[in-house]
């Protein structure tokens, strides 16, 4: 079944059974990413594996993970096959009312699609704030600013289940710095996700800055730029930029919001309500026996957006629920 929605200026048509997503109970947490070729690839449910799908939404392969979940998952600059992934170490269990305990601590793992397996990672910085911790990363962007030769690359990684930290690495992995946000005027609270905007020969870092409601902008190199959203965001949590330069921003509590090239509020599907306003249970419905319990997913009607991407000229939303739901929205 489709619908027709607006977003701004686009005429969209929302799909909601567009790929062939597997049935299932588990609590999905996961985001999405499309590969070169046209592939989608986004997380089970589970939280253990990668699954690849052709643009036809047709399941092509599972590819195991070793995750406890795929919160993040966005593509690696350098090789068009591989994927990051950030997984922060958590699992939503159905039947509990809250978290589990912290499962182990968090990974942030570089996963190719043609070897199928795990093929690097990025190791927890050595700081003295993680001495008695672990990080819980939510998200990583390749940052890859200028050109040919004098190009530079790093890889961010937002700490935002743990410390609300930005930590930046080399390419290769090396450990270069840590951001708290305070350039901003604000210390991060809950940096849930990053997307690497690329203008032409620079690149602007993106942070959806999610319990301080607004969208931090920063240099390829952490600079502190600017901040927009604060007056019309109430929980973003994943980012996307169109060809045309529109930003889209889930907002975990009910809506897709988009902003112009200007950072100009200038649509928005769905309305994302305050967090006090939210039904008893959300995102899921509680059951007779006050368990969590998958809710109606409505077409045409967000619950709980929580990552999202472009793709061969079409958006899709991943929700955070249990059974999980992935939202295709094609231009019509």
């Amino acid at each position: 079944m489709t619908t027709s929605v607006t977003l701004a200026h686009l005429q969209l048509e929302w799909d909601q059974n567009y790929l062939d997503y597997p049935d299932t109970n588990q609590w999905a947490h996961h985001d999405v990413a499309g590969a070169a070729d046209g592939r989608i690839v986004t997380g089970h449910p589970d939280g253990r594996s990668l699954l690849v799908f052709g643009p036809d939404g047709r399941h092509l392969d599972t590819v195991e993970t070793q995750t406890i979940e795929l919160h993040g998952i966005s593509n690696d600059g350098a090789r068009e096959d591989s994927f990051w992934i950030a997984d922060p170490g958590e699992k939503c269990t159905p039947g509990e009312p809250e978290y589990d305990d912290f499962v182990r601590p968090g990974r942030v793992l570089n996963v190719s699609l043609t070897d199928r397996e795990v093929v690097g990672e990025i190791h927890q910085p050595a700081l003295e704030i993680y001495e008695d911790k672990a990080w819980h990363p939510t998200a990583v962007a390749h940052v890859r600013s200028g050109h040919d030769a004098d190009a530079t690359e790093s890889v961010w990684v937002a700490d935002g289940y743990g410390e609300s930290l930005l930590h930046q690495f080399s390419a290769d992995g090396k450990y270069l710095s840590t951001l708290d946000g305070t350039s901003s005027g604000l210390a991060f609270n809950t940096p849930h996700a990053l997307f690497a905007n690329s203008l032409g020969d620079a690149t602007e870092l993106l942070v959806a800055d999610r319990t301080n409601r607004r969208i931090v902008v920063l240099s390829s190199a952490g600079e502190f730029l600017r901040t927009f959203g604060s007056d019309d965001l109430t929980s973003p949590s994943g980012l996307a930029v169109m060809d045309d330069g529109t930003i889209l921003v889930t907002e975990l509590f009910g809506a897709v919001t988009a902003f112009s090239a200007g950072d100009v509020l200038i649509g928005c599907l769905g309305l994302a309500t305050a967090e006090d306003e939210l039904r008893a249970g959300w995102p899921n419905d509680i059951n007779a026996e006050g368990n969590a319990s998958k809710p109606a997913l409505h077409p045409g009607q967000f619950n709980s957006p929580h990552g999202i991407c472009i793709t061969a000229g079409a958006v899709l939303v991943t929700e955070w629920v249990i059974g999980g739901r992935v939202i295709r929205l094609a231009p019509v």
